[in-house]
C-alpha cells in the first residue's frame, strides 16, 4: 500500500472510488467497486445508532470501535483487500468529521501499516480538499487494540445474536 484515502459518497465524485458500506453505497446511488469485508456488522451498527443521544457519545463511540475492531478489522488483511488498487478512496455516508467506520479504518491503516490516510473531498474537476478526522478515534482504537492484542481474533468482542 502506498496511498489510501477516505471520503464520503456525496463529496467524492471521481477517482478510484470503493464502497465500504454495508449496502455498497446503494442509498447514495453509488455504482462501483466495493469491499464488503470492511462494512460494519448490522447488529452492532443498529445498537450504536439506537444508543445515539441515549448514552454519552464517548461511551457509544468506544462500543462501536471495539465491535468494529474485534469483529471486522482483526478479521481481515487490508493490504490483501487493497492489493492492486491505485490510490483507493474508501467511501461511506457520513460527512466530514462525523464519527464513522471509515475514520476507524483510516486510523487502523496508519497504525498497522504505517500508511498516511487522508480524508478528502474531490469534485468532478479534480479539486481536492482535505478533512480532519475526529481526534478521539485514534486514542480509543489504540486502547482497544492494546486490550485485545493477546486474544485470538475469532474470540474477541463476539456478541450474542
Amino acid at each position: 500500500m502506498q496511498r489510501v484515502f477516505t471520503g464520503n459518497y456525496e463529496q467524492c465524485k471521481v477517482g478510484n472510488l470503493i464502497s465500504i458500506s454495508g449496502d455498497r453505497g446503494e442509498d447514495a446511488g453509488f455504482v462501483g467497486k466495493c469491499i464488503p469485508e470492511l462494512a460494519p456488522k448490522k447488529d452492532f451498527f443498529r445498537r450504536y445508532k439506537d444508543n445515539k443521544g441515549k448514552i454519552p457519545d464517548e461511551v457509544n463511540d468506544r462500543y462501536y470501535i471495539e465491535q468494529y475492531y474485534t469483529r471486522v478489522l482483526s478479521q481481515v488483511d487490508i493490504e490483501e483487500l487493497l492489493k492492486g488498487e491505485v490510490d483507493p478512496i474508501l467511501l461511506c455516508y457520513e460527512k466530514d468529521q462525523e464519527f464513522c467506520h471509515r475514520h476507524v479504518v483510516a486510523e487502523y491503516i496508519e497504525m498497522v501499516y504505517g500508511v498516511k490516510v487522508r480524508d478528502i473531498l474531490v469534485d468532478e474537476d479534480l479539486n481536492v480538499e482535505e478533512n480532519t478526522r475526529p481526534p478521539h478515534i485514534k486514542q480509543i482504537l489504540a486502547e482497544v487494540m492494546e486490550q485485545y492484542k493477546d486474544q485470538a481474533p475469532t474470540d474477541a468482542g463476539q456478541e450474542e445474536r
